[in-house]
């Protein structure tokens, strides 16, 4: 196969020419964490002894909140096609500060589910889109390296975030956690918004269609969303590859005090783990941007999705050390290839003059998986349900989009 024009221009002149907007995706990347389930779920115990919640009565509330910021983000996603990259980000920026301190101020059912209404919406939700559309939308052909890059600003936040906030809980209280991260949050990114997000020389002759050595001679055809509805594969192929990983990863991470509770792990020394995390997501990152550059995103979705699956076998049925090394190894894997995989693979079958709008139709179901997946294990852990049953769900869900991946772009014709 020969290799595509992105072949011609090294990833460290990318990072050399382009290192400004980049950095401006991992910033936005990185700080998507506040309202990612991983870092919420650090708050877990202290919330539900002082709300008085169970396991499954916290994953309502979250799942609530979290249905309700896919709803609204099926609508809010569309800006990206309309907005400034610059203007946009201000508005997710001031917006998710402004979350991160309301949720200091929790102090019942209905202002804890705006509050996680908020945060997801701003925090997993938009930080999220935008950037990643924006990425999308500005480099073609070296479009994977280039999500790979921005998107392991949410596998770093996944490595240090957790050991970081389990310190500061031994510190100070919850709620001067959410005043404190915000605002080290805005001041790292908003004053120099401006200057990251300006648009180059070298995105511009991209963006015009000219012989650059990363135009791609492939025509993609750009799609809407009204599209969408009569794409089969769409529905069949497409939804379950992105939204199953959503499900599984939120269902981890969200229990992830139970589970290590099962495992006999404390909590500290669980999040010493994401240490192996960090450094297969940067990998897993760097793996498929090269791939999805080489070869596509879609011939090679299906290796993320593998490397989860393991990772859950081998959570479920190891019993040492090593096993969290394993799960933890994979896991991050699984998390670096498939975020940027799910971004580029959407660009490469739709196109993205409207990406916009195809990620927010998208969304819903990829952040509804992830509001189903705490409520259902939340229920299970409720009623008695043991690592066992637990593990059999996140591992029964997570074969389909291997095999659906496999079967449809590997052996199928277009």
């Amino acid at each position: 196969m020969p290799q595509s024009s992105a072949a011609k221009i090294s990833t460290t002149k990318l990072i050399k020419l382009e290192w400004r907007f980049l950095t401006y995706g991992a910033m936005m990347s990185f700080w998507s964490s506040i309202g990612q389930t991983f870092f919420i779920s650090l708050f877990s115990l202290e919330i539900r002894t002082e709300l008085s919640l169970s396991h499954g009565e916290f994953g309502s509330y979250y799942a609530i909140a979290t249905m309700i910021s896919a709803l609204t983000l099926f609508w809010l996603g569309k800006q990206a096609d309309k907005l400034t990259v610059f203007h946009l980000s201000l508005i997710t920026i001031i917006s998710l500060t402004f979350s991160g301190i309301f949720f200091s101020f929790t102090s019942g059912i209905f202002t804890l589910i705006c509050g996680l209404y908020l945060l997801r919406l701003f925090g997993q939700g938009m930080m999220t889109h935008v950037y990643s559309v924006a990425i999308a939308r500005r480099y073609k052909a070296a479009r994977g390296r280039a999500l790979a890059i921005t998107g392991m600003g949410i596998n770093v936040a996944e490595s240090v975030g957790p050991p970081v906030i389990v310190f500061m809980l031994n510190s100070m209280g919850w709620r001067q956690v959410w005043i404190i991260i915000p605002l080290i949050f805005f001041l790292s990114i908003a004053p120099f918004l401006s200057r990251l997000t300006q648009k180059t020389s070298f995105q511009e002759k991209i963006m015009m269609g000219s012989n650059d050595v990363l135009s791609k001679p492939k025509k993609i055809p750009d799609l809407k969303r009204r599209d969408l509805v009569k794409n089969v594969e769409f529905w069949i192929v497409i939804l379950p590859i992105i939204a199953v990983p959503s499900f599984a990863i939120t269902g981890i991470l969200f229990h992830q005090i139970f589970l290590a509770g099962e495992k006999a792990v404390t909590l500290f020394d669980w999040s010493k783990y994401y240490a192996f995390y960090a450094l297969t997501a940067i990998l897993g990152a760097v793996l498929s941007g090269f791939l999805i550059d080489w070869v596509s995103a879609r011939k090679t979705s299906f290796i993320g999705h593998t490397a989860l699956m393991i990772g859950l076998v081998s959570l479920w049925l190891g019993e040492k050390t090593i096993t969290l090394i394993l799960f933890f190894s994979l896991f991050g894997l699984a998390s670096g290839m498939i975020i940027s995989n799910t971004n580029a693979l959407l660009a490469e079958k739709y196109g993205t003059k409207w990406l916009g709008e195809i990620k927010a139709a998208a969304q819903p179901v990829t952040v509804g998986s992830s509001a189903i997946s705490p409520i259902l294990l939340g229920i299970m852990i409720d009623k008695g349900f043991g690592l066992t049953g637990i593990m059999l769900v996140l591992i029964f869900v997570s074969t389909y989009p291997v095999i659906a991946s496999v079967i449809r772009f590997n052996f199928l014709k277009k």
